[in-house]
């Protein structure tokens, strides 16, 4: 019975260090596309500084922070269902962030597709 006991405990423990993980490795995975984002869509774009991430109790994940060491350049990263919950494109952003995107801003799947396609002229030649 004891053996039991240990067994599920353990069990248990290795589920949830395993879904820990993951949750990290998701949430970082979603930080580079979000920086992907920035360099391409931000003009003057620096660094970025991640403050806040969780769940979105409506639906998907968000991940808040700033721009350029700038606490009044501010962003919220939505991941939603309908786009795989990968990020896509900023959904909320301060008025001075606002002033800094360029005028067509692209998605991160645009913007990956593009990258692609340059790399693979870059093979051809």
């Amino acid at each position: 019975m004891i053996v039991i006991i240990i067994s599920l405990i353990l069990i248990s423990g290795g589920v949830f260090l395993k879904m820990m993980y993951d949750e990290k490795k998701y949430y970082d995975e979603q930080k580079d596309r979000i920086i992907t984002f920035m360099k391409y869509n931000v003009k003057g774009y620096k660094e970025i500084k991640f403050e806040e991430q969780k769940r979105n109790p409506l639906d998907g994940f968000v991940i808040m922070g700033y721009i350029n060491n700038d606490k009044t350049n501010t962003f919220s990263a939505h991941m939603w269902s309908k786009d795989d919950y990968q990020f896509e494109y900023l959904s909320t952003f301060s008025d001075k962030l606002d002033k800094m995107m360029i005028k067509d801003s692209k998605t991160v799947s645009e913007i990956k597709k593009e990258q692609s396609k340059t790399e693979g002229k870059k093979k051809d030649d």
